[in-house]
């Protein structure tokens, strides 16, 4: 047995997802806890044997209710509730005077209203539980509330999330600790007060504290930064019925340096520039304002079966290969039509449809149609540029104008190569045809680029023995020093799509399909969040920033990985305003007004 004496119990954690909920699991899991990790965002992580994740609005009475009952018939009785969820927002710190009501009421909504519908339905799953064990009390009973260390001590600007938060929840403690102990004599309540902490959210997290400032117009001091491990371990302290003993009723302070400062906005700092942590040191950038969006440029490649004759192509391919581009138009396309539809981001995304699917699978495509989606070209029968000869890649290319403006009446503006292999050729054509947008390679990662007006080829190097070595010892061409077409290139690469690492291709070498979507969904995560944490450390200085990604109904359709795309979506579309799922062609438009009409 451990010091804490935890292990066994059963926890359950609000705003499990955020920097500190997810350290706070951790922690207590170290412990040898059961926990039961609860927060509005879908879990971004897999379950095991002794986490079960659970989503849900704390705000709501039923919602909440249910969380509880799915924890108890899981993990049995709960035994420790720590009520960790709540909103702020660092970029408006109102004076109470000038805040609005339906900001106070957002506020109460969540972090007062949800914070007592928490502590109530958990006393109310302890009463049952009791009940239901002969009156006998349940062990080790506690309550742990997070707030703010300016709700305990105060700070000018922080009236509607920090003080109002943490001060109203703090009020809860003391009802709490005298009213608790008439359903369970040794059940306790606390508060743990964090100030200043270093989660993901304000920079690179540092590997220990210490002191930062500025020197200039007086000091600004942030003070022993705190870490997310410091206000878990205080949890788990407060936690433990064996540590803290009779220890009720209190707000423990977890020291960020902020208590009895004044610690200055970002628009009161000299320069009025803002102040980031990160790499151990403050660094001021010059502010960002308003700061840039994601764009989510969300692309789907309607491949069926055009897929297993181009790029797929293989004298060995079956009957049964085929069948799985049916199941692309089937069963694929209707379900991810849903899913946008549910997400209200049908006629927010693209689709790249080769001439062999709107022909074969003409009800499908009319329905991609009459979405509002935007619709792209993707060859005909999936084929690469290197497979045809020039006359042939521009047959297909006028072959498929013709089908897309049969359907919607107006020329497509954007491609993307099968299998991403296209060639200098390929961009000429594209430029004579005076497509927009061009999504099949990657100069950069997430940002759109003016393709070359002629692009030169790169020459692959002659090693045959007679070759002499100065012959191929020459710089290759900078496409950057090149003169600019009009046809802008979205980027987007094989780590941000689907069907590589999730669908098995029999005669494909590089085929998978095998991998957990965990493990791509958290890929697709971890770069989502690089790209977020530049743009809010103020790094990104352009205009449009794009998160593409490609997915297929070959792919996504399947029943084990759209679970997965919908978690990944919802996960995005949590982060609110944000992030805005675009059209490619939209995006490629307001990238071009971004650099003047500039070619």
């Amino acid at each position: 047995m451990s010091f804490l004496a935890i292990e066994g119990y059963h926890a359950f954690v609000t705003g499990a997802q955020g920097g500190i909920g997810r350290t706070i699991v951790q922690e207590l899991r170290a412990n040898g806890c059961k926990v039961t990790a609860h927060d509005l965002k879908p879990a971004p992580t897999s379950e095991d044997a002794d986490t079960f994740n659970v989503s849900g609005d704390i705000s709501n009475e039923e919602s909440i209710s249910k969380a509880m009952q799915s924890a108890v018939e899981r993990f049995g009785p709960i035994n420790i509730l720590v009520a960790n969820a709540g909103i702020t927002n660092e970029a408006s710190h109102p004076n109470i005077w000038e805040l609005p009501l339906e900001t106070w009421e957002k506020v109460y909504r969540v972090n007062v209203r949800g914070c007592f519908l928490t502590i109530k339905h958990f006393i109310r799953a302890a009463i049952r539980a009791q009940e239901q064990n002969g009156g006998k009390e349940l062990e080790n009973l506690s309550i742990i509330v997070t707030g703010s260390e300016c709700g305990k001590f105060g700070q000018a600007g922080h009236s509607e999330y920090a003080s109002g938060k943490a001060g109203l929840q703090y009020g809860l403690v003391p009802t709490v600790k005298n009213e608790i102990v008439r359903i369970n004599s040794k059940a306790r309540i606390n508060a743990v007060a964090p100030g200043w902490v270093n989660t993901e959210l304000i920079g690179e997290r540092l590997d220990d504290p210490r002191e930062l400032y500025f020197e200039g117009q007086g000091t600004v001091a942030l003070r022993k930064i705190a870490r997310p491990e410091d206000v878990a371990t205080a949890v788990c302290f407060l936690a433990s019925h064996r540590a803290s003993g009779h220890t009720s009723g209190q707000v423990i302070s977890v020291d960020g340096g902020m208590e009895g400062r004044v610690v200055w906005r970002e628009e009161e700092l000299p320069d009025s520039r803002p102040f980031y942590i990160y790499h151990h040191h403050i660094s001021i950038m010059s502010q960002t304002s308003p700061r840039a969006k994601i764009n989510i440029a969300l692309g789907i490649d309607f491949d069926a079966i055009s897929g297993w004759l181009g790029t797929g192509a293989h004298p060995n391919n079956t009957t049964s290969d085929y069948s799985a581009g049916y199941f692309s138009a089937h069963v694929g396309v209707p379900r991810l039509l849903a899913l946008f539809d549910r997400l209200q981001i049908s006629d927010k995304v693209t689709w790249c449809i080769p001439g062999h699917s709107i022909e074969t699978f003409p009800s499908q495509t009319r329905a991609i149609v009459a979405s509002g989606a935007e619709i792209a070209l993707h060859g005909y029968a999936h084929e690469s540029a290197r497979q045809m000869t020039g006359q042939q890649e521009r047959d297909v290319l006028e072959k498929c104008i013709s089908l897309v403006e049969g359907l919607t009446g107006k020329r497509p503006r954007g491609y993307r190569a099968p299998l991403y292999q296209l060639s200098e050729r390929t961009i000429s054509l594209l430029q004579e045809y005076d497509f927009l947008w061009d999504s099949s390679l990657s100069h950069y990662d997430s940002v759109p680029y003016f393709l070359p007006k002629d692009p030169m080829p790169i020459k692959p190097i002659d090693f045959r023995p007679d070759a002499k070595a100065e012959e191929w010892m020459h710089p290759s061409p900078n496409f950057n020093d090149l003169p600019k077409s009009g046809l802008i290139e979205i980027p987007c690469n094989w780590y941000a799509e689907d069907m590589t690492p999730l669908q098995f291709f029999p005669n494909t070498p590089n085929s998978a399909g095998y991998v957990d979507v965990r493990v791509v969904e958290r890929m697709w995560m971890d770069r989502f969040e690089w790209l977020r944490k530049e743009m809010v450390m103020g790094t990104r200085k352009d205009e449009v920033i794009v998160y593409s990604l490609v997915i297929h109904p070959d792919t996504s359709g399947m029943a084990h990985v759209i679970g997965m795309l919908e978690r990944f979506l919802e996960w995005l579309r949590a982060f609110g305003e944000e992030v805005e799922f675009k059209r490619y062609e939209d995006i490629a438009e307001e990238w071009r007004a971004t650099r003047g009409g500039e070619k």
